[in-house]
C-alpha cells in the first residue's frame, strides 16, 4: 500500500494532467459537432486498423479457405446479375437508366446483436467508396454507407432501428417502408402497404427503387406474416430477410453513376 501510494504521490502531476486531459476531451465531443466528427473519425480509423489486423492474421492462417469463398460469392454475384436483370427481366431498363458501379469489399467488423448495427469494411474513398452508397450481398441488401476514411467505411446495417428501407412487392410492384425492429435478426416489418394490394404468405419483397441507393428489383426476403386491420388502410407486414447476417464475410458497394443528375433535379425549386 505505501509503494502504491508513494508511486501516485510521485507521478501526480502526469496522473493529473492525463485526467485533464480525458476530461476536456469528453467535455469538447458531448459539446461541438465539429470535434465529434473528428473524434468519430479518429475512432474509425484505430477501430478499423485494429479489427483489420486481427482479420489479417486469421485470414492468413485460412487464405486458402477465403479465397474459395471469396470466388464462391462473386460467382453468386454474376448468376444473380444473370437471373434479376437479363434481357427478358421487367428490370432491365431501369438498371439500363440508372447505371451501378460495383466494389467488391470484406467485412472486417459487423453487429447484428444492438438495437443500432453497424459494420465496417476494408475499403475507403482510396478505392472510390463514398457516403450514401448502398451496400449489398449476393442474396440480399446489407446497409448504407455513412462514414468514410482512406482504406476503410461504417455502414449503417439494416438491422438499424433508425433505418428505413424502399421495399415492395416483386409480383405488383405494391411498395412500403422495410424498418427492422430490434428483435430477430431475419426478421423485419414491411409498413405503409395499402390494403387495396393483394398480399399473400410466400410474396417476394424487392428494393423498390425509389431511393439513390439500391437499383428496383434485388430481393430482400419473402412475407411470413400479415395483418389487415379493421378501420386502417395499411398491412401489418412480417418479412423473413433472405440473407443471414451472422455468416457475411463479403459485400459489394454500389454506387449509382447518375446520382448527382438525379440531386440536382431534387434541388431544383419548384
Amino acid at each position: 500500500m505505501r509503494q502504491l501510494i508513494n508511486a501516485l504521490l510521485r507521478y501526480r502531476n502526469t496522473i493529473l494532467y492525463t485526467g485533464l486531459f480525458i476530461v476536456s476531451i469528453i467535455f469538447l465531443n458531448h459539446r461541438s459537432f465539429y470535434h465529434q466528427s473528428i473524434f468519430s473519425k479518429i475512432s474509425l480509423a484505430i477501430s478499423s486498423n485494429l479489427n483489420q489486423f486481427g482479420r489479417n492474421t486469421s485470414n492468413y492462417i485460412r487464405l486458402a479457405s477465403t479465397n474459395e469463398k471469396l470466388f464462391i460469392e462473386n460467382a453468386k454475384l454474376k448468376v444473380f446479375e444473370l437471373i434479376h436483370f437479363d434481357e427478358k427481366s421487367i428490370e432491365k431498363n431501369v438498371i439500363e437508366t440508372f447505371k451501378f458501379q460495383v466494389f467488391g469489399a470484406r467485412i472486417i467488423k459487423n453487429s447484428y446483436n444492438r438495437a443500432r448495427n453497424y459494420l465496417i469494411i476494408d475499403k475507403g474513398n482510396q478505392d472510390g467508396i463514398e457516403v450514401e452508397m448502398g451496400v449489398i450481398t449476393s442474396d440480399g441488401i446489407m446497409g448504407i454507407v455513412n462514414q468514410v476514411t482512406a482504406n476503410f467505411s461504417s455502414v449503417i446495417s439494416i438491422l438499424h432501428l433508425d433505418l428505413k428501407i424502399n421495399a415492395g412487392f416483386k409480383k405488383n410492384g405494391a411498395y412500403g417502408s422495410l424498418s427492422w425492429q430490434g428483435n430477430h435478426p431475419k426478421k423485419m416489418k414491411l409498413n405503409d402497404v395499402s390494403t387495396l394490394n393483394s398480399v399473400e404468405v410466400g410474396d417476394t419483397i424487392v428494393t423498390g427503387g425509389m431511393s439513390d441507393y439500391f437499383p428496383r428489383g434485388i430481393p430482400i426476403g419473402k412475407v411470413i406474416d400479415f395483418k389487415k386491420p379493421e378501420l386502417e388502410g395499411y398491412y401489418d407486414i412480417d418479412i423473413e430477410l433472405f440473407s443471414n447476417f451472422t455468416q457475411k464475410e463479403f459485400v459489394y458497394v454500389l454506387k449509382n453513376k447518375k446520382k448527382e443528375q438525379l440531386n440536382r433535379l431534387k434541388n431544383e425549386p419548384r
